[in-house]
């Protein structure tokens, strides 16, 4: 059996709702979101499929949704939507003073991906599931959305990681003399 992987980055915060411990509250995470698609039989060009595909169906959708947002569960947003817009809205003003305007909406995905979907109350960015967004949660999620967009009798989905507290090298900051 032949197998590819292929992952993104993406950078979002995150709420557990009624966790015990501290994923009570909004904190972020760089997350890696990964998955395996498999097959038999390579195509024509000699693939499972390509890399490119998979990121286009699948990995690029779960980055619009979900980088730089506020991930939560639907249950969690009903509770609390009328409160965001406000504090949006003071956010969003922060702009005025360092560029002069409030700026563009974020980088988002219309519609509905298996369930999820974007809001923007006072303009700031919210992935609302319809499950609280714990990371076994979300491999489920991401498993299902790559069966959904890739499965085609010969590919078959293995297995979608989600790895939560990654330290990636790529960026950085500093200053110094």
């Amino acid at each position: 059996m032949y197998q590819i992987t292929n992952h993104i980055f993406i950078s979002f915060a995150h709420h557990v709702r009624g966790h015990s411990g501290p994923c009570i509250s909004l904190h972020g995470h760089t997350w890696k979101f990964e998955v395996t698609l498999c097959a038999d039989v390579l195509d024509g060009e000699g693939f499972v499929v390509d890399f490119g595909q998979l990121r286009k169906k699948v990995l690029i959708p779960c980055h619009d949704l979900l980088d730089h947002s506020m991930a939560m569960g639907e249950h969690t947003w009903s509770n609390i939507y009328t409160h965001l817009a406000p504090i949006g809205e003071e956010l969003r003003k922060s702009r005025l003073e360092t560029i002069g305007q409030l700026g563009e909406q974020q980088n988002s995905y219309t519609g509905l991906l298996n369930g999820a979907k974007n809001e923007f109350p006072g303009g700031i960015k919210v992935a609302i599931f319809p499950f609280s967004p714990t990371s076994e949660r979300l491999a489920e999620w991401l498993y299902i959305l790559a069966k959904d967009c890739m499965e085609d009798g010969r590919i078959k989905v293995a297995r979608a990681r989600i790895y939560e507290s990654l330290h990636p090298t790529e960026s950085m900051a500093e200053y110094g003399g």
